[in-house]
Formats: C-alpha cells, structure tokens, sequence
C-alpha cells in the first residue's frame, strides 16, 4: 500500500525558523491510523538521517541549505534532464549524467547544486530526493525477456513514453494471457529501487499500436489526465447540488442578462444604456460559495488545475452534478459575480464596480449580435483582445479578466495571475527569415528584434486569402504558453499588465481562487489605513485605484494566502503546460496517422535548413517533416550558413528557406511523432546533368 501523504507535503509543513511537533503534522496531513503514522515516522527519521531536517526535543525543522533546490523533473526523449525550480524566477538545473537516483520525468525532487551557472552554461546539480511522483500508472508496450534457461519468462513493460526510460517487471503474470507487443496501461506497485527494477500490475490491455484509442490512453497517462471523477468526488457532488444559494448578495435579477455563447453557460452579458455609453454587466457562476476549501471536491479540481477536451472526450475540471448547480442557465436563479462596467461610446472603461450576486439569464446566445456586437467592436477598437476578431465572444473574457487583474493589483493582493511574455529567440528569427522568403513585409530577422502583439495582429487576422497555412501555424507556435505567477505579469497575447482568471469558473481552478480571494476582500477587507481614520474607500470599486498604501486582508489571512500562493501558481502552470502539450500531442497523431495513408507526392513549404537536411511543413493537415541531407543522391549538397540553404555542388541546385517542393512519405516514427521525407522532382523540372552516375550522398549527421 502506498503512502497517505508525500514526501513533498510533508517538507511544505516544515521550515528553518520554527519547529514542529509530530502531533502537528499527523493533523495537517489528516492522518488517523495506525499504518499511517507508522509511515510517517519513518520518513521523518529517513530525511533525518539523510540531513534535510533535524529533531530537537520531539520536534522537527527543516535544515536551512542554500544548495538544496526542490522543483519538477524535466527529462528530453534523448536522456538530457533539467529540474525546473519551484521559483519562476529562478533558474533551471541541469542534472548531470548519472545522478538521478531513479527519479523519473516530472517527478518532484530535491536537487543539490554542484555548480553554479556561468555565461554559458546552466547550474548543474545531483538530485538527492524525490520527494513526489508524477507517474501512478502509464501505457507501454508488452515485451519478453529471457530469465535462463529452465525458468519462465518474465514479462516486460516498456513505457510509450521514451522520457521513462526504465523498464517495468510485470507481476502477478501467472493468469494473464497477453502477447508480446500488445498496449497495456499498468500500476507501479513499486518504483526503481538501486538496481533492482520498478514492478507494475496490469489494469487494462489497450490493443495494438495505431489504434486512436491507445494514443488518448497514452497521452492520458502521459500527462496525468484523469478521465473519470473518484466516487467520494461525485458523491461530494450530488450533495452539493441540493444547498440552497447564500444570503447577502446584491439582487441584478431584474437585468436582462443573455449567456455568452460556449460549451458550458458560466459567463453572461447585460447591457444598459447610460449617459455618453452603455453600462456593461459581465457575469460569472460563483463557484466558491458551493465549494469549500480543503474538502473532496476542492482536493480534485486543485489536482486537474483545468478542464480539457481530448478529441471527442471531455475532461471536465468539476462533476455533472456541480455543473448543473452553478451552470448560468434560462430562468433560474443563480448566484454569481458581477462586474458593472461604465463605458463610453467608444468602448473606453470609465470606471467599474464588482459585487457577488443573483442573476436570472433570459437565454443564451447564439452568436454576437447587435447591441452586443457594437460594444464588442468598440472594446476591440481599444485594443481589447487584440489577437481575437471583433465578433469573438471571448473579447467579453478578457476584458473581465483584465479588469480583474487591475483591481487586484491596486488593492495590492498577490493572486494566481495569468502571464504571457513575450515571443522571442530562434523560433522568431526563423519564422521571419521565412516570412521574407515568402515575400511578406516583416522585420529583418535578427535576434535582438522584439515584436509587438499589434504586428502579430496584422499576420495572423489580417492576411489576404491564399496566404501560406504554414506560415500562420509557425507563427501560432512562437507563441508562449500561459503561465500563472503571485504577482502581476505582462500578458503579451492580451497586450495587458495585469490578467487574473476569472471568466471561466467551470474550466478553471484559478478562477476559483480569485473568488474566494474577492470573497476575503468583500467580508473582511480594510477599507481604511487604521480604525480611527474618517476617510475610507470602495474596495468594490475602481475609484480606490491609487488610494490604497495599507494591507487590504487581516495579517494572518494575508500571511497565509502568500505562503500558499506560491505553491498554487508552480501547479497551476505545469496544469496548463501539461493539457497544452496533451493537446498538441493528439492533434500531432490525428495529422502524422493521415499522413501515413497518403501515397502521392504532397507539395510542402521548406521551413528551415540545417547543415543534416531542411525541414518542410505539408499544408494541410499542417506536418513537419525531415529531407536528410543523405537523401539527395542527385549530388553532394554542401551547407550555406549565412543564407541558410543547401547547395549541390555541380548541379548549383539549391534547398533554401521559402521554395516550395514536392515530397513523399519515406518513414514515420508514430509516437515520437516524426516523419521523414523524400524528395520528387517535378515533371516540369529539367533532369539535373549527370544524374545517371550520381555523386554519394553526405554522410548521416
């Protein structure tokens, strides 16, 4: 049976300055038998004796180690491994060859630094610990290995995923009828141990390779996405579904209020006129009044971080039962949070107020219709949603979340912002040498060059029919991911300084967070600097903008939101990057499975050009591919740097960034997603000389 808690939960209990008794941490870690505790204390004496905590008189504390860094594994395809630290600030470690310890690929650990970063080179450390793994279960392939002779053969799993490189010993095989190469998900029922391998029970055999099926259950386990909801979850839920809404709200029922379009009704609109513009009420489903922190449902939904949608399969971040609780929908009371914005004719925001409250939408709409278009196009015009188009309901989104996250930052609250920096290093300089070569008007691609969202703007909406796919795909994947921190953080997609989620309560756990910190602020907030001063302000509204130099939370709700904050955001962003490169991973099969049934030459676009090949990017479905250099047998290609293009040596043929070429399939590595390519001359194309006797190809990179 595996642990209660882990290593990592217990360590966030513990600090240099104070001590702990184990008394203490029994409670926080809601430990109640005996088996439990047990385990407990042998992880406390184990981090004793390994030095990272010390006991004095009972109690417990953490050794204060300057060296020690605790953060995320992050291991390559090809062995390289790097621990990304708890702090975004800080900077990643790479673990030199040989000192994992058995960690695996997103486990948590401890690392120590055996040297620091240079000019050219990143810190280096060993890992000491892990102190939280990533991985319950995966999907690999079934294999056998010869135990000696006269002894039976022991099965193997290999994980699909090549970044755990270790191979699992199946147990419990006597019953098992199952064949070598066959997809299965398997339990780890014990991890790497020294040199002894990691064990695993079978829970399902998937099929065989190919199979769309196997490729969800492998990018599920790959990314820890849970499909299906715990019972005492969906039983948490149903309970839920019962309560009454709370008192003390202000009442907005009389509003006509119309559900923005969407997969789920959790954002509504209103609209009145007012004098010189409209009053624009933006809406949301209150969550945090059903849901209680620390409880079953609050543990789960922390756990996803976010709701996602792999193919035809939902991974929803709450129950049925709470959806139909909270969900925005016709005629029916509700409660939510309401952001009533002053707007000008021309969509600027002259003030705003918010407040928790009673809606009753009429309907949901279907698409953006007027008034709500007219305001859509103002909001746009101001430089709302700037990489959205003026009929998108999400424009709605982001200037709620915008809004949000201004008034967070006056109020001086750290809160799990949304950040997005800026796009920058090769991949631009690539896309923009492409983009000439392709004759659009862009800066010349050089390194120091900073883009704005306003051109990224004009090449993504703006570009005439016709205009290459690749190259707006390219340019969509120079784009960072999202990313949570405890402070405000320029957001370059939404061309803003401060964006707090709020808009999607129903998808997002740090929409959660929000509402529960503005639910601090309206119950206890300090509106004034000390009891005794006469003047206070509005916390609820925007004209306490720059008036505010005091602690808005009571000082012990504040010390602990910091302290937990923290931890949320590292969370909360390794959620996002995990669902987002879930997704691109299923789409990447979805486009390399068609691509393998196409027989016929494909025209493609050459992307980029390397010393070992270039790359090509077929349109539709958008797929990269590799021309090895050793593939083009009609003569010996040399490479040009400065251009950047391949050139043969006699024929002067030339491979550079921007030509078009037709190419087909040569081979393709289905779950590493890569594909290799061959190229066919043109009819129309003149036979290059000599080809009947052609030179030797380049040696393979």
């Amino acid at each position: 049976m595996g642990m209660q808690f882990s290593v990592h939960d217990l360590l966030g209990l513990l600090s240099p300055e104070r001590s702990v008794a184990p008394k203490v941490l029994q409670q926080k870690l809601s430990l109640d038998d005996s088996a439990a505790l047990a385990q407990l204390q042998l992880v406390l004496d184990a981090l004793e004796k390994i030095g990272l905590i010390e006991k004095m008189q009972g109690r417990y504390r953490l050794v204060a180690d300057e060296e020690i860094v605790g953060g995320r594994l992050r291991c390559s395809s090809k062995g390289f491994c790097f621990v990304i630290p708890e702090q975004p600030e800080a900077e990643e470690i790479f673990v030199v060859e040989g000192s994992l310890k058995n960690a695996w690929n997103g486990d948590r650990v401890l690392v120590r630094l055996l040297k620091k970063a240079s000019r050219r080179r990143k810190p280096e450390g060993e890992v000491v610990l892990v102190t939280e793994r990533a991985h319950t279960a995966l999907v690999g392939r079934l294999a056998e290995a010869d135990a000696g002779e006269d002894k039976p053969k022991i099965l193997q799993v290999a994980p699909l995923d090549d970044r755990l490189g270790s191979v699992l010993e199946l147990v419990d095989t006597e019953s098992l009828d199952v064949a070598a190469d066959l997809i299965v998900e398997v339990e780890i029922t014990r991890y790497p141990l020294g040199r002894r391998p990691a064990k695993c029970r079978l829970l399902r055999v998937l099929g065989h390779a190919n199979d769309p099926l196997v490729d969800l259950d492998l990018v599920a386990s790959r990314y820890q996405l849970t499909l299906e909801f715990p019972r005492t979850v969906l039983d948490a839920a149903a309970q839920l579904a019962e309560s009454a809404a709370p008192e003390g709200r202000e009442d907005l029922q009389a509003l006509e209020v119309w559900v923005l379009p969407g997969e789920l009704p959790q954002m509504a609109l209103s609209l009145v006129p007012a004098e010189g513009g409209w009053e624009l009420g933006l809406h949301v489903s209150d969550v945090a009044a059903l849901v209680e922190a620390g409880s079953a449902l609050d543990a789960e939904a922390y756990r996803r971080g976010l709701a996602a949608r792999l193919r035809d399969r939902s991974l929803g971040l709450w129950p049925d039962a709470l959806l139909e609780r909270c969900a925005l929908l016709p005629d029916t009371s509700r409660s939510a949070w309401s952001v009533l914005v002053n707007l000008d004719t021309t969509g600027q925001v002259r003030a705003f107020r918010w407040m928790p409250s009673l809606v009753r939408a009429r309907g949901r709409l279907e698409s953006l219709g007027e008034p709500y278009a007219a305001v859509a196009a103002a909001l746009a015009e101001q430089g709302t949603g700037p990489l959205l188009g003026a009929a998108d309901p999400r424009i709605f989104i982001e200037l709620l979340e915008s809004l949000i996250g201004q008034h967070l930052a006056h109020l001086h609250l750290g809160a799990p912002f949304l950040g997005e920096p800026g796009p920058q290093g090769g991949e631009v300089v690539d896309w923009l040498r492409l983009a000439r070569a392709c004759g659009l008007e862009v800066p010349e691609a050089d390194a120091s060059v900073e883009l704005t969202v306003r051109q990224y703007r004009a090449w993504l909406l703006e570009q005439p029919e016709g205009t290459n796919r690749a190259l707006r795909e390219l340019l969509l994947a120079t784009l960072p991911v999202e990313q949570f921190a405890a402070a405000p953080q320029h957001h370059f997609g939404r061309d803003s300084m401060a964006v707090a989620p709020f808009g999607c309560p129903l998808e997002h756990y740090g929409d959660l967070l929000v509402q529960r910190l503005l639910q601090q602020v309206h119950t206890d907030g300090r509106d004034r600097k000390t009891p005794r001063s006469k003047v206070s302000v509005d916390l609820h509204s925007s004209n306490c903008h720059g008036l505010i130099d005091w602690p808005v939370l009571k000082p012990k709700v504040q010390k602990d939101w910091e302290e937990a904050l923290p931890g949320l955001v590292s969370h909360l962003s390794a959620r996002l990057q995990q669902v987002h490169q879930a997704q691109a991973d299923l789409e990447g099969f979805e486009r390399i499975g068609w691509l393998g049934t196409q027989a016929e030459p494909l025209r493609g676009l050459i992307t980029g050009v390397q010393s070992y090949g270039f790359f090509v990017a077929v349109e539709e479905p958008f797929v990269e591919g590799l021309v090895h250099v050793s593939g083009l047998k009609d003569d010996w290609y040399t490479f040009q740097a400065r251009e950047p293009a391949l050139i043969g040596r006699r024929s002067r043929r030339r491979f550079q960034i921007g030509d078009t070429v037709t190419v087909k399939v040569k081979g393709i590595d289905y779950y590493r997603q890569q594909v290799d390519l061959t190229v066919v001359r043109d009819e129309s194309e003149p036979p290059t000389e000599g080809t009947e006797a052609p030179l030797l190809a380049a040696p393979e990179a």
